[in-house]
């Protein structure tokens, strides 16, 4: 018997609920670090404004004045942009930086694209498990990165390419206000119900998914399970589309099942009142033994999710995302 994806203890990279990166690129591995919850209060479409990184490569040194009384900057060299690059990646271990349920590495051929997964408990969309690819530019953070969903999409925001409209959340990008972790709690918020509401039209590429959630939306829910349900089957979930994506599924077995889970709860390190939890959340346990889909949700999100997150909530184990809003 065969349970969901697993990760591997072998790996030298950041070790996430259900994925394991490649050993190919150990140097970037080094980088990865724990991923934290994200502040229940933060804005759903609200243009962030949280604090500018503190860098001494800004783009903003300027050369002496010219005749015209104007400044010319000084050109800032390619392995500056890829030093702010990699300090914008290793600063996603802040709290609000990297959102609750999505986890994302670098390419290991081009540390300007970066490959994500976010997984889904709530609404519309709920089970499912996204993949997606960011791709930076070299002019960033002059120029916005762009989203492409790896995963069959059926959204409003998302064209029949998969390319992820920016403009319903940043109608003008702004350099060194905006920033890629921004465009991440973007990439969560679309698939809640207080963002679908306040779509716009001219935002959305896709008009038939936007039609359907104004105009009918029991043909709107019934088609956007399906798109869940679509991206944890077999062929999407283990298949590890571009070579270059490190973020992989594997199935794992009971016997390595039961193991990851002894280790889960051991490093959870439970109180009393954690276990009183536990036992009050029992019914939902056994369910998991029968009930494939919610099993194959629990292994995905959970395996070693203690050991990378330092989480103790119980409610973890039980597959719940605290992050409600």
């Amino acid at each position: 018997m065969t349970k969901g994806p697993y990760v591997s203890p072998s790996t030298g990279a950041r070790k996430i609920g259900g994925l394991a990166s490649s050993t190919r690129s150990p140097n970037v591995s080094n980088v990865f670090s724990h991923v934290r919850k994200v502040n229940k209060s933060a804005p759903l479409l609200q243009p962030h404004r949280l604090h500018r990184y503190s860098s001494s490569i800004a783009g903003e040194e300027w050369d002496d004045e010219d005749v015209n009384g104007t400044h010319t900057p000084y050109p800032v060299s390619e392995f500056y942009k890829k030093y702010e690059l990699m300090t914008e990646f290793i600063n996603l271990k802040n709290p609000n930086h990297c959102p609750l349920g999505l986890y994302i590495m670098p390419s290991s051929e081009n540390f300007n694209v970066w490959y994500g997964v976010i997984f889904v408990h709530q609404g519309y969309y709920s089970s499912g498990a996204f993949k997606f690819r960011v791709a930076i530019p070299e002019a960033y953070p002059e120029y916005p990165p762009s989203v492409t969903f790896i995963s069959d999409m059926f959204h409003p925001l998302i064209d029949s390419g998969g390319n992820l409209s920016l403009s319903q959340q940043f109608p003008t990008w702004r350099p060194y206000e905006d920033y890629i972790f921004h465009v991440l709690h973007y990439i969560k918020n679309i698939f809640k119900k207080a963002v679908l509401d306040r779509l716009i039209d001219k935002h959305c590429p896709q008009k038939e998914p936007y039609r359907l959630y104004r105009t009918d939306i029991k043909t709107f829910t019934k088609l956007a399970k399906q798109c869940a349900e679509l991206s944890i089957s077999e062929s999407y979930l283990y298949d590890h589309f571009p070579e270059d994506n490190m973020i992989r599924f594997s199935p794992i077995s009971e016997s390595k099942y039961d193991i990851f889970k002894s280790q889960i709860l051991k490093k959870a390190n439970l109180s009393d009142s954690f276990e009183e939890t536990v036992e009050k959340k029992q019914p939902q346990l056994e369910k998991a033994k029968t009930d494939e889909k919610f099993l194959k949700n629990l292994e995905i999100d959970v395996i070693n999710v203690f050991d990378k997150m330092n989480m103790t909530k119980v409610s973890a184990i039980m597959n719940v995302d605290e992050d409600n809003d």
